[in-house]
């Protein structure tokens, strides 16, 4: 503590030092190993050695329990997995039992399975239970980390302080009975992050409340009829695809002329600065019919690849008033059709109003023993909170912001010249385009101001720019540049070419931790279930943004479909070294990455037809089905070459089956482009 005109305060290097504190806190969790040795002393302090077998069986024990501390979120630990490699003659005690029965030797396997299952259900598993906490951390996906009661204990009391000091406030004296009839009364987890605790809520048992569903799908419908309302917001990639599509076609020559000035911010704590009574107000005002209609769907799909017919029966489409859709099928978005239930629910505004605000103002939390309810801000994790989010911030757009940007001065004597701008905003994360360096800068001057009115601020730590403003240089902590010189600005998992505009995926997010942290894996499964795992991965990849030659140049379309296969080709490494039964023949494993390769191409052919059925676009696909197939054999290549030891038979297979297309035309030159080392750089660099 130091002193100050008779007060006393704490210093900046206390406020550090209090931070250091709590961040080695944060990094105090138990290896794995830790972990194991404390549950194996344990075992062998109050279990009699001959349960625990010789020394081999000894040895395989503790592997099994090693192996079971090691698992990953969403892993499964089986029976088998639990014995392992345990005998019958690792145990004496098993040997001197008298069995009368021809089938003796099945009996004693039955009594060792059963004697390993309690050993692990009833010592095992209650010890962790009782001594850490287990959890995962927000940076490193899937890996599972044990944190110490005690250590916990600490952090969680910290996190808990904090929030009663900001948006929550504490129920004191209020009847258990009376707290649970909160329409949003949920319990709170706290999530690790790097360097303090994420409350994370479970709304899962709300997620089947009828009344928040209606809630959900009419500010679905608002948000369809009425864009404007959201301001700049995209909500997927088919949002942010459109958009960039129109602003290049409308600018493409000034694309080829004028030097592109790009701004990324995101908004501090988005969620927990909302307005309870200015949201409300706001949907207040988008509302304008009296009466809302829901008429109940079954939605049909058929999945073109075994040709089957799936139903969801949760789905509805919605009317407003009178204008309730007539149509008994209609088409899905996603390429199915929506079949007309003949049920219609029947929505009262006053009703509407009245859900909506039990959904904003009575949010109720239960930590620990005690409620919090939440004075400021919405609930992260309720599936209206995005939409709420987005709306709010729109409103801020519409009376702030959009002013702001087409108010041609600068200042009393100087006016902003030159082409219009692209706005769009992911619920939070901003993005701003222009030709114009002074009209970036504005931008991005008001921005960093704040908005008072509306309670939001932005994180300082997470702007963006790719020029110089005033006397700072371009902000590099949000500018990645490969080997190749090329400047990307990350925005919600793309990189945007700083000179053309041309897009990529953003994989850096790969580069502090492990490719096998970001999985899940199966230890006993088949060829079928890698191939699943594998088109699954593939999925987000086949976007149109990726491939239409309208954005990308022939190059940057070949490389996204190389760095897509890359990645694929570490999963199925990962996958095949964590699998314990992974003794597939190589022509499986060929099958594997042969199917994988085929269907990408068919899925971004099918994915470049929706689009254009569905979207105001007209997207261009200048690829042919063997380039695709070519750079995917040449990733898997080039990344099990650092494997080569353990895929040495397999990579003969996919050498030859490359010599196949030795003859791609006047692509060579883009293809060549493509697999250049340079341009993916950051892969080089990923634990695998």
């Amino acid at each position: 503590m130091t002193k100050n005109d008779g007060k006393s305060h704490y210093s900046v290097e206390g406020k550090s030092s209090y931070y250091d504190k709590y961040f080695s806190q944060l990094e105090a969790y138990s290896t794995h190993q830790q972990v194991v040795s404390f549950v194996w002393a344990v075992c062998k302090r109050i279990i009699p050695e001959p349960l625990l077998g010789n020394s081999d069986g000894r040895r395989f024990l503790r592997t099994n329990i090693w192996k079971f501390v090691k698992l990953r979120r969403f892993e499964t630990f089986q029976l088998i997995d639990c014995v392992g490699e345990l005998k019958v003659s690792h145990y004496s005690w098993l040997s001197n039992i008298e069995l009368s029965s021809s089938t003796e030797n099945q009996k004693r396997n039955n009594l060792l399975h059963c004697w390993i299952s309690w050993l692990f259900s009833d010592i095992v598993i209650p010890l962790i239970q009782t001594y850490f906490y287990v959890t995962e951390r927000e940076s490193k996906r899937y890996d599972v980390f044990y944190y110490p009661k005690s250590v916990w204990r600490n952090l969680t009391g910290n996190a808990i302080a904090s929030l009663n000091r900001k948006n929550f406030r504490i129920l004191r004296g209020k009847p258990r009975k009376a707290v649970r009839h909160f329409h949003c009364s949920a319990r709170v987890r706290f999530l690790p992050k790097t360097k303090d605790l994420r409350p994370l809520v479970n709304f899962r048992a709300q997620s089947k409340d009828a009344n928040l569903n209606k809630c959900h799908l009419i500010m679905k419908k608002l948000r369809d009829e009425k864009p404007e309302m959201f301001g700049s917001s995209v909500f997927d990639y088919n949002n942010v695809y459109e958009n960039i599509f129109q602003f290049i076609s409308s600018r493409r020559s000034q694309l080829k002329k004028l030097k592109l000035y790009i701004v990324v911010a995101d908004v501090s704590k988005a969620f927990d600065c909302v307005s309870h009574d200015m949201i409300l107000k706001i949907i207040d005002d988008a509302l304008k019919c009296d009466e809302y209609a829901l008429r109940k769907c079954t939605k049909v799909i058929c999945n073109r690849s075994n040709n089957a017919l799936y139903r969801f029966d949760s789905n509805a489409s919605i009317g407003t008033g009178n204008s309730i859709y007539d149509l008994s099928i209609q088409l899905s978005s996603c390429g199915g059709i929506f079949v007309d239930q003949g049920t219609v629910n029947r929505v009262q505004k006053q009703d509407l109003r009245h859900l909506l605000s039990e959904q904003v103002k009575c949010n109720v939390l239960k930590i620990g023993q005690k409620y919090y309810i939440q004075q400021v801000g919405i609930a992260q994790g309720n599936k209206l909170s995005p939409n709420l989010c987005s709306l709010y911030y729109g409103h801020l757009e519409n009376s702030v912001l959009s002013n702001f940007l087409h108010d041609r001065k600068v200042n009393s004597e100087e006016a902003i010249s030159g082409p219009e701008y692209l706005l769009m905003r992911l619920i939070d994360d901003f993005i701003f385009i222009s030709f114009s360096m002074k009209h970036a800068l504005n931008f991005f001057n008001r921005m960093r101001r704040g908005f008072v009115y509306y309670n939001c601020y932005m994180n300082d730590s997470k702007y963006g720019f790719n020029f110089c403003a005033g006397n700072s240089e371009p902000c590099s902590n949000r500018l990645y540049r490969g080997d190749d010189g090329v400047s990307f600005i990350p925005w919600s998992g793309l990189l945007i070419n700083c000179e053309s505009l041309e897009i990529q995926a953003d994989y850096t997010r790969y580069l502090d931790v492990a490719i096998i942290s970001t999985m899940t894996v199966k230890m006993h499964s088949s060829t079928k279930y890698i191939l699943s795992k594998l088109c699954h991965y593939m999925r987000p990849k086949c976007h149109p943004i990726f491939y239409d030659s309208n954005i990308n140049s022939p190059g940057t379309v070949r490389l996204n479909i190389y760095q897509a296969f890359l990645l694929c080709a570490m999963k199925f490494h990962c996958y095949l070294r964590n699998m314990a039964d992974a003794n597939i023949s190589k022509s499986d494993l060929l099958e594997i990455i042969e199917r994988t390769l085929r269907y990408m191409h068919s899925l971004i052919v099918r994915r470049m037809q929706d689009v254009e059925l569905y979207y105001n676009v007209r997207p261009v696909l200048k690829l042919r089905r063997k380039e695709t197939i070519w750079l995917g054999i040449t990733a898997y290549i080039r990344v099990l070459q650092r494997k080569q030891s353990r895929y040495k038979d397999l990579l003969a297979l996919l050498t030859a089956e490359i010599g196949r297309y030795c003859h791609l035309g006047h692509d060579y030159g883009s293809l060549c482009y493509a697999v250049d080392d340079s341009h993916s750089s950051v892969f080089w660099k990923f634990k695998f």
